[in-house]
């Protein structure tokens, strides 16, 4: 038998590819060859993912790493079910609500909170939470993999070792943490040449090698995430952080695992949707995609501008009433109730959209009526600034059904642009997921796990895998989820067209729409007319104003099931399709 991996060009106006043995998707081409290698080599999409998620924080450490987080939601062919494994982040045990000093005023971040003095709760040492992500990522190979975890690693270490040929999305987001990176001698000596200047991208004189990143994955490879989190790495990295003014303890690693947790599944048209419960995007894509079903389906689209105003109202209407909820009532459910029974009651969903049709205006969305259970803050953020993602995806499905859709993230670029001499990663800035105004739900507190806006999600159609979808990209991942669900499902859209189409963003502020969207001036006025405030927006590989969706479509087809993956055209993501013949 013959295996051969076909590759999305990485450009607008790609190719569709498919193939018979699985695919796999990612924010860059040397993770998806990682992934799509392992796939050809008889792994299942769990090791396949876990390979790409390694080698992403290889040639994409601005997004995650050993240093970050991670989330995943599998299904399992031979028991028919999806498990969720959930890697929050927690404050430390150290941490108080007032710890940070809050500038009002001065302009929201990514999450919409008021920066702070000194910036510490986004760069630096004060930043950093115990990460999660080398025991999500163990666990999910433990618990699905079929290959030896070494044999997983491998292309990461490789590419580690070997080195590779930064482009210019790499040097991009080098250049624009330039700053930040300076701070951290260990971090800027990562991802600068020896002479201090960034790297030049393309350019084979400017081989990026790390061979400490290779030290540290060797011990994943061999040792497990023991060493992570109880041994000498976590030992060094507690001391160096803590000296450098963190309040990391041994405490703090010991419950940084990962957790199994039930997944958040609902129906959406005769799909089932599996994603992540309780602190995480899920619920919040759960009520937004509960309202638009309470609609009839768009249909194609037929390029009518009436057409695609009505269907973006909708679809800006149901996102701004969960995001409503989101702000309002979610949190860490083991230090603040939350209501999340209520949230998704059926009788509250259609009391909250009471006004909301496809052909009215903007609904005015109270705060009220509140679901059973508790009441909420006071108010919600502002929408959060616009930034380039600061997270990466990774979806993965093979031949015997298993499905993946895996989000790993640092936080904001390069995390907290602080790294550990000798470990050859940077560290997250988690505290950036907390409100700095104390009193809020999601004030810091000790131990408090993270809200956080991972997504990732698996479609069924009678109990088996339609489709992956996953996202980064802040809060504005959610957006991106619902609209590439939405465009799939009720547009009948590819893939390809459904997450990488023109990017699409609405929550408590202004709707935001790409100016890649066809007839864009004329949709932006019919929006307009119906009271939305629009804002049209060109996305770069930079700017971050949407959420960067990839998935993966699976298809009945003469001889076999087909595998189809999406991605996103601006910033470079890449699919590979596995064929056997």
């Amino acid at each position: 038998m013959t295996v051969s991996l076909r590759e999305q060009v990485p450009l607008p106006g790609r190719s569709r590819v498919t193939g018979n043995r699985g695919a796999v998707t990612a924010m860059t081409a040397g993770a998806a060859r990682a992934g799509g290698g392992i796939l050809a080599a008889g792994g299942n999409a769990a090791d396949a993912a876990v390979a790409a998620m390694l080698a992403a924080g290889v040639v994409e450490p601005a997004m995650n790493g050993l240093g970050g987080t991670a989330y995943a939601v599998v299904f399992e062919p031979g028991r028919g079910r999806v498990t969720a494994l959930d890697g929050s982040a927690r404050c430390p045990e150290g941490a108080q609500e007032d710890m940070f000093e809050p500038l009002e005023g001065v302009g929201g971040g990514l999450y919409g909170f008021p920066p702070t003095r000194g910036d510490h709760a986004e760069t630096g040492a004060l930043s950093v939470l115990a990460p999660t992500a080398p025991a999500t990522l163990v666990e999910l190979h433990r618990r699905f993999g079929r290959l030896p975890f070494a044999a997983v690693v491998e292309p990461a270490l490789r590419l580690a070792e070997e080195g590779f040929v930064p482009d210019w999305v790499f040097c991009v987001h080098v250049a624009a943490g330039y700053r930040r990176l300076r701070l951290s001698p260990a971090a800027f000596a990562l991802y600068t040449r020896g002479d201090g200047l960034p790297f030049v991208p393309g350019g084979e004189e400017d081989r990026l090698r790390n061979p400490e990143l290779a030290g540290s994955l060797r011990v994943l490879a061999q040792e497990g995430p023991e060493p992570f989190y109880r041994g000498p790495i976590a030992r060094r990295l507690l001391d160096t952080v803590n000296e450098a003014g963190g309040i990391l303890s041994e405490d703090d690693f010991e419950a940084a695992a990962v957790r199994e947790v039930p997944p958040l599944d609902f129906g959406f048209r005769d799909l089932t949707v599996a994603t992540l419960p309780d602190n995480s995007g899920g619920p919040t894509l759960a009520a937004a995609l509960a309202h638009l079903d309470a609609f009839p389906p768009a249909g194609p689209a037929a390029g009518d501008v009436a057409d695609e105003v009505r269907h973006l109202h909708l679809v800006a209407e149901s996102l701004r009433l969960a995001f409503r909820d989101r702000f309002a009532y979610l949190g860490d459910s083991e230090s603040v109730p939350v209501p999340l029974p209520g949230l998704l009651d059926p009788d509250y969903l259609r009391e909250r959209r009471r006004g909301v049709s496809q052909d009215g205006p903007r609904l005015d969305v109270p705060n009220e009526p509140p679901p059973p259970g508790t009441a909420g803050d006071a108010g919600a953020p502002r929408s959060g600034a616009p930034t380039s993602d600061c997270t990466t995806q990774v979806n993965a499905v093979d031949a015997d059904g298993m499905a993946v859709s895996l989000t790993g993230t640092l936080g904001g670029r390069f995390g907290s642009a602080f790294a550990v001499p000798g470990l050859g990663y940077p560290l997250n800035n988690g505290m950036m997921w907390f409100d700095p105004r104390p009193g809020r739900r999601i004030s810091p507190a000790p131990g408090r796990r993270a809200l956080h806006a991972a997504a990732p999600a698996i479609l069924l159609r009678d109990g088996t895998p339609w489709a992956v979808v996953g996202s980064p990209g802040g809060r504005r991942l959610i957006s991106a989820v619902v609209m590439g669900i939405a465009r799939l499902v009720d547009r009948g859209a590819s893939i390809q067209d459904a997450v990488g189409g023109p990017g699409f963003h609405a929550d408590v502020g202004p709707l935001t729409l790409d100016e890649r969207t066809p007839d864009c001036g004329r949709v932006a006025r019919g929006l307009a007319a119906r009271g939305h405030e629009v804002l049209v927006r060109r996305e770069t590989a930079l700017s971050g104003h949407f959420g960067r969706a990839s998935g993966i479509r699976i298809s009945d087809a003469a001889g076999g099931m087909r595998f189809e993956p999406g991605v996103d055209p601006v910033r470079g993501g890449t699919g590979v399709a596995v064929e056997a013949d």
